[in-house]
């Protein structure tokens, strides 16, 4: 007979639970998210919060301590910026709120970037900041030494590089040429064991094509172009110069304006993917793009700026296609 692991009373011969003590932990796991991820969108209601997540755990006898309700805190705020996915938009309010409530209870970039979600409000707000505000933020280079080093990309200086992508894939079609046919003729016995066939080999060269991965690097955008550089590859492309994009679940493809142009594509994953093609959309779209001054704010500085008085709007977010 084994005991519940939610009440510890008897559930039953090789049973761990009872359904119904089941259905209520789960139930006060998802209020107790609900409550969180509410809280980080407003930015409302803060000081009360931990009460209230307790409160909701209680009723499926849950204990949370210090440890714990900091690890609940920080989970509620990632699906605040999960739920901003959704609806394709982060608002003046929702960016607050956000700020607001990871302050309010100490939350730093570790225990929020668990899962890629502080990286994932890095790149909403920079997006905010192209689209809705027409601003470029100031590159923080000596951030940018401090993650990746000395950057491999001899930059023009009528351009400011946006972000850089670690350990991006380089994916290039190729083509392989192979001869397929056989001989013709029949075969006549000369000895025991021994055939012969006249004749002749007939065959026709067949062409096939497939996506290969032959790099891997630190892939780079910034107001002109895109910039790779890998162990054996290195290039810049215009942004003016892509034809198109092609989207998908682990990267993103695009094609070039070029005679002998072929497919390429970049593996990176799908959030990356989605911000990468809107950086470039967001460029392109804005009627004039100056470059920040010496002293602008940088991308850190807008994430970590203090709620003001701006009017309320929202940012497109491109989904992701079929798997490459």
């Amino acid at each position: 007979m084994g005991d519940c692991r939610y009440c510890g009373k008897s559930a039953g011969f090789l049973r761990r639970q009872h359904k119904e003590c089941a259905d209520r932990h789960e139930r006060a796991l998802g209020s107790m998210r609900e409550l969180c991820v509410d809280a980080a969108l407003r930015g409302a209601g803060l000081d009360a919060l931990p009460d209230r997540v307790r409160d909701a755990a209680a009723t499926a006898g849950i204990v949370l301590s210090d440890a714990e309700m900091s690890r609940t805190l920080a989970e509620g705020w990632r699906g605040a910026v999960e739920a901003a996915m959704e609806d394709h938009s982060l608002s003046t309010d929702e960016k607050r709120g956000l700020n607001l409530y990871r302050r309010r209870f100490g939350l730093g970039e570790r225990e929020l970037d668990e899962s890629g979600h502080f990286e994932l409000f890095r790149m909403m707000t920079l997006l905010r900041s192209l689209v809705d505000e027409g601003v470029i933020p100031r590159y923080d280079r000596k951030a940018a030494r401090a993650k990746f080093g000395r950057l491999p990309f001899n930059l023009m200086k009528s351009e400011e590089l946006m972000w850089v992508f670690p350990d991006v894939e380089y994916r290039e079609q190729v083509t392989r040429r192979e001869y397929q046919g056989s001989s013709m003729g029949m075969s006549f016995k000369v000895a025991k064991g021994v055939y012969v066939r006249p004749g002749t080999f007939k065959g026709r060269a067949v062409d096939s094509t497939s996506m290969e991965h032959t790099d891997t690097g630190l892939l780079g955008v910034t107001t002109k172009h895109i910039y790779f550089k890998g162990a054996v590859k290195g290039f810049r492309v215009r942004l003016e110069k892509i034809v198109s994009f092609d989207p998908y679940k682990d990267g993103v493809g695009i094609m070039r304006d070029t005679a002998r142009a072929k497919p390429e594509a970049f593996g990176m994953g799908a959030s990356n993917a989605w911000f990468l093609v809107n950086v470039i959309e967001g460029i392109l779209d804005m009627d004039d793009v100056a470059l920040p001054k010496s002293g602008a704010p940088s991308l850190e500085d807008l994430v970590e700026e203090e709620p003001g008085d701006e009017e309320d709007g929202g940012l497109f977010i491109a989904g992701a296609g079929a798997s490459a």
